[in-house]
């Protein structure tokens, strides 16, 4: 059986790495940068 401290050091890793992650999956697919349209007008 793991040590207290040892579940909760992984617990508090795994939940940062699931944080953000549909915005994170967002940017990969879409990107940030903005369009021409966005930037300069029609």
């Amino acid at each position: 059986m793991a040590s207290k401290t040892k579940k909760l050091e992984y617990i508090r890793e795994h939940k940062k790495s699931t944080k953000g992650k549909k915005r994170k999956a967002a940017l990969r697919t879409k990107g940030s940068t903005k369009s021409k349209k966005a930037l300069f007008g029609d």
